[in-house]
């Protein structure tokens, strides 16, 4: 989930404490935007150095163990169990959530659940993290490619223009009883996809609907199709959101690929820790230079808890498997080993990766079809062979009337004469796409090709076939009275015999309001179906728009989401220290203000309280100070022991290895102790 999701959700009363904190009133007077606050880097490195160090130390521990996972203060105590106290992640998750930077939920049974926002993970990582520096490689002379399989030689973005042409050339996309699609259609529809393998989806961990029905490669089609709000997802059908899609075209083919990878990565998030810090990493490599993946995988041993990843070996594997393997089929990513067996990544796509194009921003883009003039060969074949700098956009139009051949680097379209009488039937002829031709040919078109083109087009437009409505009169005397009538007049088009009258479909519905306003009430032959489609496609546009417009918050797509915590409803309290420390005014002052030398029976009972409030003890001995989190109280014969965490170590101590104590209980009297309480 993303701040402006959450801010979506969240009370006023919440937002207003927010923007009372001190160290950002002035960035909101000044018109910053909150999610902008709490995202940008810079603005967070305030934010950091006005952090206690209980909330600097859990915001830590909660990009390492969680990531934007959700996750109970429980969950997060046995993390934290080796290095904080439970009080002291309390402190911090409240601090945390007062300034904004995490927030809470609430299950429906009332257990509450904590959140980090998906956006500022990457300037967290950078900010509380040492900052990894890649051994890079600017040539790959020393490396030796791992050739993956891809869906395509072009990558992702290409296999999604042949299905946007498929769907298009569709008369309709009807869906069954159950939602799916028909199998007749998925064929058609299937016709130039390359297959994903199931198991190379399955181990990323995404699971779709209708996997019974749709193939791995038809779901991502799909996906990627809802989630750019080009395919609407109605009751009844797919339409296709033609606004979208021609924004989409206009995009660059590197600025298309990296749109898809966006949204394929937010298809993962929430991920586990571990990945989450190894997508960030990834995502903030240098585009087109060779980078050693096993840096990578040092670091996320050292600094991302995971209690399934045992060691490098381990992390590499699953980051393989469950993340990279698909970034190669889809043509983002190369992977290459070197002499020494040392894996290395190398981005196929430029720009910054690290946010999510949305697709509501309405941004203007360069026309992508100018920007590779007259590099399209026509052959005598009446083949059209694309080059690499064709753009989709331009591979867009040829296709509305060449049929694809094959897909590779380049591309290859064959204009036949079925190809060029669906074009006809859309509305284009032989003049348009010759001059299309011309204006982007490296050379002259061929003269077979223009005299045949020319003679399809003589052969088309004899004979039209059109779908109108038959109004049948009872007799003659009804006909010539809708003649009489000026308003029923100007829509009868063709007078059949001398009882029948073609009026077109569009109408249909004024004429039969007409018909009612003299007196008339018309009966519809057959079944009234038709009627209501009629009514409902002539409003597709309007309902495409409103549809497109609630999709692209939350796209209905096919793939499950990850991000559970949006079935939950925001905790509108905020917790308070109050009631963390339950009967405090009951112990004396005097054990959380100054050192002494308590006898036995006291020393038990402050153990047993600060086991009991889930805080810390700090002990001297010859004016040296330890930080112990205690754990547990044994008492023996020969004696009593304490046992607890210090330094992430299990100790046991005994009454004689200290002199004086102190409760410290955090949030109240642990600012400026040890970091470890």
């Amino acid at each position: 989930m993303r701040y402006k999701h959450i801010f979506e959700k969240m009370s006023q009363p919440l937002r207003d404490s927010i923007a009372e904190q001190a160290w950002c009133q002035n960035l909101i007077k000044q018109g910053t935007e909150m999610t902008d606050l709490l995202t940008d880097k810079n603005h967070l490195a305030v934010l950091l150095k006005h952090m206690s160090i209980a909330e600097t130390q859990t915001l830590r521990l909660i990009v390492s163990a969680c990531g934007c996972e959700p996750f109970t203060k429980e969950v997060l105590e046995k993390q934290a169990a080796l290095s904080m106290a439970g009080a002291r992640v309390t402190v911090g998750l409240i601090g945390l959530r007062k300034v904004g930077v995490i927030t809470a939920f609430r299950k429906a049974w009332g257990e509450q659940l904590w959140v980090l926002p998906e956006d500022a993970f990457g300037a967290w990582q950078t900010l509380l993290y040492p900052e990894i520096t890649f051994p890079t490689l600017a040539k790959d002379l020393e490396l030796n490619l791992v050739e993956a399989a891809s869906s395509s030689a072009r990558g992702l973005a290409q296999q999604l223009l042949h299905f946007f042409v498929a769907c298009f050339q569709q008369l309709d996309l009807p869906l069954t009883n159950k939602g799916a699609l028909h199998k007749k259609q998925l064929q058609k529809l299937s016709d130039h996809l390359i297959a994903l393998p199931r198991e190379s989806l399955h181990r990323t961990g995404l699971s779709y609907a209708f996997n019974d029905v749709y193939d791995e490669g038809m779901a991502v089609m799909l996906e990627m199709g809802f989630r750019l709000g080009i395919l609407v997802h109605t009751d009844h059908r797919f339409l296709m959101e033609h606004k979208a899609l021609h924004d989409w075209l206009k995009l660059s083919y590197d600025e298309q690929q990296g749109q898809l990878y966006g949204l394929w990565r937010d298809m993962h998030l929430p991920a586990p820790a571990w990945l989450q810090h190894a997508i960030s990493l990834m995502d903030g490599a240098e585009h087109g230079v060779w980078c050693r993946l096993d840096d990578m995988t040092a670091w996320i041993e050292q600094y991302a808890f995971e209690e399934k990843m045992l060691d490098r070996i381990a992390i590499h594997t699953a980051l393989m498997e469950q993340w990279i393997e698909m970034l190669c089929r889809f043509r983002w990513l190369e992977i290459a080993v070197d002499t020494s067996g040392h894996s290395w990544f190398r981005w196929l796509i430029a720009g910054d990766l690290t946010t999510v194009p949305d697709r509501g921003r309405g941004e203007e883009h360069p026309v992508a079809t100018t920007s590779a003039p007259r590099s399209l060969y026509v052959q005598p074949d009446f083949e059209l062979l694309l080059p690499p700098d064709i753009s989709l956009a331009l591979e867009w139009e040829i296709a509305a009337f060449a049929d694809l051949v094959s897909s590779d680097i380049v591309r290859t379209y064959r204009i036949t004469k079925e190809s060029f009488h669906r074009a006809s039937e859309r509305g284009s002829s032989s003049e348009r796409i010759l001059l299309f031709l011309q204006q982007h040919a490296c050379y002259d078109i061929p003269e077979p090709v223009v005299l045949t083109l020319q003679q399809w087009d003589r052969q088309t437009g004899k004979l039209h076939i059109e779908e109108v409505t038959l109004l049948r009169c009872e007799s003659a005397d009804v006909a010539e009275s809708l003649l009489r009538n000026e308003k029923c007049s100007s829509f009868l088009e063709q007078r059949l015999g001398s009882c029948d009258f073609i009026i077109k479909a569009e109408h249909q519905a004024t004429m039969r309001k007409q018909l009612e306003q003299m007196g008339y009430h018309p009966r519809v032959l057959g079944k009234d179906i038709k009627l209501k489609e009629l009514s409902s496609i002539s409003n597709q546009a309007g309902s495409i728009t409103e549809a497109t417009t609630v999709a692209a918050g939350k796209p209905k797509g096919l793939f499950y989401s990850r991000d559970a915590i949006q079935l939950y409803e925001m905790d509108t309290s905020l917790s308070h220290l109050e009631g963390l420390y339950p009967n405090m005014e009951g112990i004396p002052t005097s054990w959380i203000k100054e050192f002494r030398d308590y006898h036995a029976s006291t020393r038990k009972e402050m153990i047993r309280k600060a086991i009991e409030w889930k805080s810390c003890l700090q002990l001297r001995k010859k004016g040296h100070d330890r930080f112990v989190i205690p754990k547990a109280l044994y008492e023996e014969r020969t004696g009593w022991s304490l046992v607890g965490f210090e330094k992430q170590k299990e100790i046991i101590l005994k009454s004689e290895d200290w002199e004086e104590m102190k409760l410290i209980l955090p949030g109240i009297n642990d600012e400026e102790k040890e970091e470890t309480l």
